[in-house]
């Protein structure tokens, strides 16, 4: 028994040396051909020997993007051409594994996927190639190439909802949101009939759960101004499947149940495009944002709202510091100024860092050329967490602050309720810029931006002199937007006549002139928006009150007629007759909320 115990022993002895070599032996194969998963930033040297032209252009843009192009006199122009097709196909050519997902054309570069160890060396010898960066170290391959995702797949002409039932006197019951909407006064562009008809609308957020079936979107779907979907994260998936961030971003915008919940721009053409990846926070994140801008730019979006922002990385090597906002170091903020020279109006979130030890905004929000969004609450004051400017290089952020504290929107489950972000202030004042847009086709985005910061409450002045000098300490920058206010900036400029308020709740409005250039004569003229007609009423004269004159400025009390319990608002344009020439202004009186009728 013993003897048999010795010859067991010895058995496992030589069975336990042949395992050590087996594993020796495996782990030196696979060290020898070990495949890490990884994607790389890959950035060309130039475009030489591309198949595409400037002269057609209708192989990479929309009719609807080079009609626009040709409205605003913007070039299509060699940084427009897609990359160099032969150059993506070098570099794929360098691992069997690899996969092309995305590319920039303003940035002249790809995003390739690979299992080779040596792939980032690879790469550089190329003689094309100018820079490889490898911006995420996956931790399981990705599957298999499978059809990328498409949504719709009809080609349906949007159309337009206007129900009696749940839009009477062009006014509608927001529902939880009508607080919210009056911050900035975008009501009153509703009033004046602008919803956001025919204006096209890119979202780019982390996932849109079910935006293709909740109540609040149904119209959305009905009226086919859902106009597509896509996933530049994992390209074979739906987008509307998972998280939830970008429902609820969307719901800001574009819901329209009455009574309950009605977005800034509830009729507005909406795309959708996953680009941030919750499964990590990785620089491919900013390129998979650079494809979207490029997509909605591509389709003849003429707003883009990103609820998104990028300060910190899973790799702790190379972190952002406050020297880098100049939106010159990340790639998502150099695209997004190379997008406002093409034509689109970006708004971006400020960031939630605020209350953190980082403070400051982040990127693509450092973009130039963009409005940056802030947040505050519907008692006007900043939200704790909205993030502060400026910018590294001086430039004063926020652009723009609307509710983003207590923000009433919908859930993935149709749920109506609250939640805090400039993710949710960004798409409020998105749906606005929308609405004000529309009513201004022919204006260029720099002159919408330009007027969206003259209107903030914090960059006020008239004829030279500064009466609210922009924030650059209180987390405001420009301020809370009146929308009504940039509708008269855009509509008859700020010379002349100088209004504090362009809506009031007692009917009594400030106005202020150079001192001499006393009114002869002001004149109210009540109207209302009709079928997109406007009905003029009974001109009214009105008396003017002078309240102050100093420092050569002369202030006066406007006082309106009382406004009838029938009606809940009433639109004017005043004229102020002056020396010959009439100066105009669109003000607007209404009801406080719970006095509404």
């Amino acid at each position: 028994m013993k003897h048999l115990m010795l010859i067991v022993n010895n058995c496992k002895t030589v069975f336990s040396i042949r395992i050590s070599i087996a594993f020796c032996l495996t782990v030196l194969f696979a060290s020898a051909y070990a495949q890490t998963p990884a994607k790389y930033w890959v950035a060309f040297t130039d475009k030489n020997g591309t198949p595409y032209s400037t002269a057609k252009p209708e192989a990479f843009l929309s009719p609807r993007a080079i009609e626009l192009r040709k409205a605003h006199g913007i070039a299509i122009d060699e940084r427009d051409l897609p990359v160099n097709p032969d150059y993506v196909r070098q570099v794929l050519a360098l691992d069997t594994a690899a996969r092309c997902f995305t590319t920039s054309k303003w940035l002249n570069g790809m995003t390739v996927y690979a299992m080779r160890d040596d792939m980032k060396e690879a790469i550089e010898k190329l003689p094309f190639v100018d820079s490889v960066q490898r911006t995420i170290t996956m931790k399981e391959p990705e599957p298999p190439i499978e059809p990328a995702y498409v949504f719709p797949e009809n080609n349906a002409k949007p159309t337009f909802s206007y129900q009696s039932d749940i839009q009477k006197n062009n006014d509608f019951d927001y529902g939880k949101a009508a607080s919210q909407v009056r911050v900035n006064n975008v009501h009153w562009l509703h009033r004046l009939g602008f919803h956001g008809e025919g204006m096209q609308m890119m979202i780019l957020d982390g996932g849109f759960q079910n935006i293709d079936s909740i109540s609040c979107f149904e119209i959305l779907r009905n009226d086919n101004r859902l106009l597509g979907a896509r996933n530049f994260v994992q390209p074979e998936k739906d987008p509307m499947r998972k998280h939830t961030h970008g429902t609820m971003v969307l719901s800001c915008i574009a819901s329209y149940l009455p009574g309950r919940l009605v977005g800034t721009a509830p009729m507005v053409q909406v795309y959708v495009a996953q680009t941030e990846d919750g499964r990590s926070e990785n620089r491919i994140e900013e390129d998979n944002w650079v494809a979207g801008l490029e997509y909605a730019d591509s389709l003849g979006c003429q707003v883009l709202n990103s609820s998104l922002g990028y300060t910190t990385f899973d790799d702790t090597v190379n972190q952002r510091t406050y020297d880098d906002l100049t939106g010159e170091v990340s790639r998502a903020s150099r695209a997004a100024t190379i997008a406002a020279s093409k034509g689109l109006l970006i708004c971006n979130s400020a960031g939630n860092e605020g209350g953190k030890k980082w403070k400051y905004l982040g990127a693509p929000a450092d973009a130039k050329d963009i409005l940056t969004v802030g947040a505050v609450n519907t008692k006007r004051n900043r939200a704790y967490f909205s993030s502060f400017g400026p910018t590294a290089d001086g430039r004063i952020k926020p652009d723009a602050c609307a509710v983003g504290r207590n923000t009433y929107l919908s859930t993935p489950t149709g749920i109506i309720t609250i939640a805090d972000g400039t993710s949710f202030s960004s798409p409020m004042l998105s749906g606005m810029v929308a609405c004000l847009w529309q009513a201004f086709p022919e204006k260029s985005n720099y002159e919408i931006m330009e007027a969206i910061r003259r209107a903030g409450d914090r960059n006020t002045s008239f004829n030279g002199k500064v009466i609210v000098q922009p924030d650059t300490n209180d987390g405001y920058g420009y301020g809370i937007t009146d929308f009504l206010k940039a509708y008269n900036i855009l509509m008859y400029g700020e010379a002349d006549v100088f209004f504090k308020d362009y809506s009031s709740q007692d009917g009594i409005f400030s106005a202020m002139t150079v001192a001499g250039d006393t009114p002869d004569k002001v004149i109210a003229i009540p109207f209302e928006v009709v079928n997109g007609q406007v009905v003029y009423g009974k001109p009214l004269n009105l008396k003017v009150k002078t309240v102050i004159e100093e420092k050569g400025f002369c202030t006066y009390e406007i006082k309106l007629p009382k406004l009838s319990k029938r009606k809940p608002y009433q639109l004017y344009r005043i004229d102020f007759i002056m020396a010959g020439k009439t100066v105009s202004r669109i003000v607007g009186q209404e009801w406080p909320l719970e006095e509404k009728k």
